[in-house]
């Protein structure tokens, strides 16, 4: 019997597949931006653990009516340990991510959380077999002293909210290399189901130990960053099937939006330092994906499996 061939797809390099995934991420990008602006105005007067439990609550239920027939596979999966542990690592993150966006500036925020992709590519290498070329040891530096540039160590106290969204950055990228992992075995919707409810169940215990009484203001922001990053999520997916150097470049536009909502609502204009380094950060970050998504397509092109780091894992931008 003859065997079938699987249908043609665009070229990852197109420029229809690179305005795809352009276009995807800049929605992306906005959509998170959202999500800080209603946490700085909505929910700055709660514990991050009872936002970060409530918004994940927001997403599963907007996610049952089309997924809602998965939720089985949750425990029947082959790989639930990796499913929980990525949830615990996750769920860390998210509380620090709301505890920092209420303790500095966003533009800051947004700047140092630039550094996942960097931890991301060192994780690949520890843990996943990854090479690091010269290449992408240089463009970590780089990076590395981007985030010097804008945390000024020995020059000025590094606060909470500093520690709080480094230790986000390094959560976000781990768990973007589990999600990696998880791609050969379960789509990308239940990926972001299985996430939603096991940051609900992990986070809400610690949630309702330091619970606090709701205004009407803090159940519109709730609502408000459920549904922002759930379709975040779910756009910033869409975004991988373009070549993934492209859906980085796009979004850095995040940065620009965050200063943005900054200067207007809350008189925080970004220092020449903190414009710097984000500038250097995203030189480092944008090299590591150009460089990855080029050599991956010309791997695939050749018949040989694409891997690392940039070739198709869940980069993190948010919640």
């Amino acid at each position: 019997m003859t065997a079938v061939a699987p249908p043609a797809t665009p070229p990852p390099e197109s420029g229809r597949a690179v305005r795809h995934a352009l276009g995807w991420m800049i929605v992306s990008s906005m959509l998170f931006s959202v999500v800080m602006l209603a946490v700085r105005l909505c929910l700055d007067d709660l514990p991050p653990t009872q936002t970060a439990a409530l918004r994940y609550v927001v997403g599963i239920c907007l996610l049952l009516p089309v997924a809602g027939r998965m939720l089985p596979q949750l425990w029947r999966s082959p790989v639930r340990g990796a499913l929980v542990g990525r949830g615990m690592i996750h769920a860390t993150g998210v509380s620090l991510w709301f505890f920092s966006i209420n303790a500095i500036p966003l533009a800051y925020v947004n700047a140092i959380l630039n550094l996942s992709p960097v931890w991301a590519t060192i994780g690949a290498a520890l843990f996943l077999g990854e090479r690091l070329r010269l290449r992408r040891v240089m463009a970590i530096l780089i990076s590395f002293a981007g985030a010097l540039i804008i945390i000024k160590p020995g020059f000025s106290t590094i606060g909470a909210g500093t520690m709080a969204v480094m230790v986000t950055a390094a959560c976000f990228a781990f768990s973007d290399l589990i999600a990696k992992q998880l791609k050969a075995h379960h789509d990308d919707t239940f990926i972001i189901l299985a996430l939603s409810v096991t940051i609900t169940l992990v986070s809400l215990p610690f949630a309702l130990l330091v619970w606090q009484p709701m205004s009407a203001n803090n159940w519109m922001g709730i609502l408000v960053i459920g549904v922002a990053a759930t379709l975040g999520h779910v756009t910033l997916m869409r975004s991988f099937a373009g070549p993934m150097w492209a859906a980085q470049a796009g979004k850095y536009i995040q940065l620009l939006f965050v200063i943005l909502f900054g200067i207007a609502l809350f008189d925080e204009i970004p220092t020449a330092s903190t414009l710097l380094g984000a500038l250097v950060v995203l030189g480092g970050v944008s090299y590591i994906a150009m460089r990855e998504g080029r050599r991956n397509v010309a791997q695939d092109g050749a018949g040989v499996p694409v891997s690392g780091v940039a070739a198709g894992e869940e980069r993190r931008i948010g919640a």
